[in-house]
């Protein structure tokens, strides 16, 4: 499972190389979905939290939401449509809430999920808009 998820993420970062074409700029959009990805493993750890299938797979989810939100600001940083925060708030918005409800489910699977991809989503977002901002104004 350890072995398919990783090849999920890199699969991921071919992707965005291919996309993107700027070593900088993947390392730029990848660094916050580690770091949330890193921040959210943590806490489970930290809770004692046995990490399952599910929880590896709400992990990958985390990398691959997460890569939106930072493809997001990294456009924004190139000086594209600023209107697109608008866009990001409700798709944060709406997945917190749909990750916050299966993270309320008695069924364990689900709420394996929902602890894991909810609160890394947001973490992610936050991270994208700090680290790919700042990088993209300097």
């Amino acid at each position: 499972a350890i072995s398919l998820c990783a090849a999920g993420v890199a699969v991921i970062a071919i992707l965005l190389a291919a996309a993107l074409r700027s070593a900088s700029r993947v390392a730029r959009v990848l660094a916050p979905l580690a770091a949330a990805v890193a921040v959210v493993a943590a806490v489970h750890a930290l809770a004692g939290t046995r990490l399952t299938i599910p929880h590896l797979i709400g992990l990958v989810l985390i990398v691959a939401i997460g890569s939106n939100y930072a493809l997001f600001f990294d456009r924004l940083a190139a000086g594209r449509d600023p209107a697109t925060l608008a866009s990001l708030a409700v798709a944060s918005l709406t997945t917190a809430i749909g990750f916050g409800t299966l993270a309320l489910s008695q069924v364990p699977v689900l709420h394996a999920i929902g602890v894991t991809v909810g609160p890394g989503a947001i973490l992610a977002l936050l991270l994208s808009a700090i680290f790919v901002r700042r990088a993209g104004t300097s």
